[in-house]
């Protein structure tokens, strides 16, 4: 019969602390650019017009000023 160990186990404890606020800006700086970025792509798809000319509403031509107006 073989004799089974026990894994050799690490004795460190981990603890919380209370960070000071400049040890808190680059998870700031991170936060606001992976925001910007969500934003700035969440803008181009909002932005996009659609392809199938039957799915978009239909728009009226637009009134042209005749030739001679603009004298």
């Amino acid at each position: 019969m073989l004799k089974r160990e026990a894994p050799p186990t690490r004795s460190e404890y981990v603890y919380r602390r209370k960070l000071k606020p400049w040890e808190l800006l680059p998870a700031i700086g991170v936060g606001l650019g992976v925001g910007a970025f969500a934003f700035y792509i969440a803008y181009l798809f909002l932005q996009r017009t659609p392809l199938d000319p039957q799915t978009s509403p239909a728009r009226t031509p637009t009134a042209r000023l005749p030739r001679g107006a603009a004298d």
